[in-house]
């Protein structure tokens, strides 16, 4: 159903049933995007274990390691 002012249409009513089924579709094709857009994130990011990582940081893993067994003894 279309309201109309003064000849002009203005809105669109339509049952509650049909914008469950469109926000419901909507819902859908949202989530499918975000899915898709990770999947190519992850395939373009380098995976890289630790030892790996602290080289191209310059950072000393075995003080890494130590630092992260301290932590752990912590908690």
């Amino acid at each position: 159903m279309v309201l109309t002012a003064y000849g002009r249409p203005v809105a669109v009513v339509d049952s509650a049933k049909r914008l469950d089924e469109d926000l419901r579709l909507v819902r859908e094709a949202t989530r499918s995007i975000v899915e898709a857009a990770a999947d190519l994130a992850l395939a373009r990011s380098r995976k890289l274990d630790l030892g790996d990582l602290c080289l191209e940081l310059g950072v000393d893993v075995e003080k890494v390691r130590a630092r992260a067994a301290k932590l752990r003894l912590r908690h």
